[in-house]
């Protein structure tokens, strides 16, 4: 890549970087009150919720592993995209009892809701805060791995200097700002990777002629031999149903997005950010709406870059990650100064998001599960340490152990959704939950994220998050069939009957 083109990619990017740390700062007098802080309650309209909702979802592996996976299987990773559907199915579903949650009782936190839902019960709330913050560490460490590579790599730089730089900027506008600068900054870094998805859709369609054509190139290339020693096998089946992998996996692919997202902190925590509770069917129209326009992007670039190694463009790819930069270069300059910044702005606004919400869980929430009080405006200053803390360790931890990120990898997504799908989406959907049918269900969930440090394995080919998750909801739901109902108070009555 040209000197000139990578100073220019550098300038665009830090101008996102200076646009959303000066976010940040103006957010700052807005988070005037704990509750402000922490969860953002009901203070924004449905584009800003929606544009947040999805920028937090949609992180560095949405941009750059999903096309990476769909370079090398093919259609086994596309089905990813239907996820989009997954944001409107989360605001029908919970949307309402959680909004109303924040009618009745002060709501600033997933643990606010585990005490309403289960008068006060420590030890529900506790065990999902500690699960919860896992997964977000987890994907708090990936992202700035993500992030700081990418930089470091155009700049020349150790990847330590370009993690302390970027993601330490974000720290500070996090901490100062807390969850009103993290909805804003997201909206702000979503909408960039959306208008980079609707150009590089364009620029896949204007290139291919579509998909069609890049079928017909694949099927005709069945391997390409590129002068850089590298070589890619192609196949007409990576177009067929399931791609390259059993159509188990593919379904796995469709059904876990769909299904997951709904548990997703991502989600839960924005539900309560919409001011007018008439306004969550926009939020959740505008969030699908926007991460099916980024998940297709990950689709075309995906294909792109089979199309241009196909046809002999480029020279085949030494690593799937690099699909969506290969089809930027290709592009032209515009679309590398999108498609660069795009992925620093996922990688950007999932870090923040988790930064956030990992930091109130262990302020806020879990203290208050094991009988610590301490003062709202306490809380704020003690969030803060923490979420510092936390910044500025994740960024060492991702940058100097790789093993250790991979690891915490494996919890991200599905230790959310298994630890959540006990407590808040049988909780709330299902009225006949009750206190031990949670706890039993959420402590499963818990030890059976924790095994995985010490070399268990279920013996299943299937992803490890799922067994767990379909188990943790089937003792939920047994327990609570064989334990009695406990009294709730006329205003939870009135939330669950919505």
């Amino acid at each position: 890549m040209p000197q000139s083109t990578i100073i220019l990619i550098v300038i665009f990017s830090g101008l996102m970087i200076a646009v959303s740390f000066l976010i940040g700062l103006w957010s700052q007098k807005k988070a005037d009150s704990a509750q402000a802080y922490f969860g953002a309650t009901a203070m924004f309209g449905p584009v800003a919720v929606g544009l947040s909702s999805m920028a937090g979802i949609a992180s560095a592996f949405a941009l750059v592993g999903v096309p990476g996976i769909i370079y090398a299987t093919g259609n086994t990773m596309t089905f990813w995209m239907l996820s989009g559907g997954a944001f409107a199915l989360a605001y029908l579903i919970l949307g309402k009892r959680v909004r109303a949650m924040a009618e009745v009782a002060p709501i600033s936190s997933l643990g606010d809701i585990i005490d309403i839902r289960f008068n006060n019960n420590r030890l529900i709330k506790a065990f999902a805060s500690i699960i919860i913050t896992l997964g977000c560490v987890g994907y708090l460490a990936a992202q700035i791995s993500a992030g700081s590579a990418l930089i470091a790599h155009l700049l020349g730089w150790k990847p330590i200097v370009a993690g302390l730089i970027i993601f330490g900027i974000l720290t500070i506008y996090t901490v100062l700002s807390g969850e009103v600068g993290g909805i804003l900054t997201q909206a702000f870094q979503g909408f960039i990777m959306v208008v980079a998805g609707v150009v590089m859709i364009a620029a896949f369609f204007i290139i291919t002629g579509g998909f069609g054509n890049v079928l017909e190139a694949v099927a005709a290339a069945p391997e390409v031999i590129g002068s850089n020693g590298v070589t890619k096998a192609m196949s007409p089946d990576m177009l067929g149903a399931w791609g390259l992998m059993p159509g188990g996996i593919a379904l796995t692919w469709m059904l876990i997005p769909i299904l997951g997202a709904v548990g997703q902190p991502q989600i839960l925590v924005r539900l309560y950010a919409v001011k007018n509770p008439r306004d969550l069917p926009k939020a959740g129209i505008v969030t699908a709406i926007t991460h099916t326009i980024v998940g297709f992007l990950a689709v075309c670039v995906g294909y792109g870059a089979l199309y241009l190694v196909a046809t002999g463009a480029i020279e085949p790819l030494a690593s799937g990650d690099q699909a969506i930069y290969a089809f930027a270069d290709y592009v032209g300059i515009f679309a590398q100064l999108l498609v660069y910044a795009a992925v620093l702005a996922a990688a950007m606004s999932s870090a923040s998001m988790f930064l956030t919400t990992s930091s109130t869980l262990l302020s806020k929430d879990l203290p208050s599960a094991l009988g610590i009080n301490i003062s709202p405006k306490n809380q704020v200053s003690v969030s803060r340490v923490f979420m510092f803390v936390l910044g500025i360790a994740s960024i060492v931890v991702s940058i100097y152990s790789t093993e250790m990120v991979a690891l915490l990898g494996t919890f991200g997504w599905g230790t959310l959704v298994s630890g959540t799908f006990p407590v808040f989406i049988l909780g709330l959907l299902w009225e006949r939950t009750t206190e031990k049918g949670a706890l039993f269900g959420v402590t499963f969930s818990l030890i059976m994220n924790i095994v995985p440090f010490f070399g268990f394995k279920y013996p299943s080919a299937l992803p490890a998050y799922f067994i767990t998750t379909a188990l943790a909801v089937a003792i939920t739901v047994f327990v609570s069939l064989l334990t009695k109902k406990e009294p709730v108070s006329a205003k939870l009555d009135a939330v669950m009957k919505l």
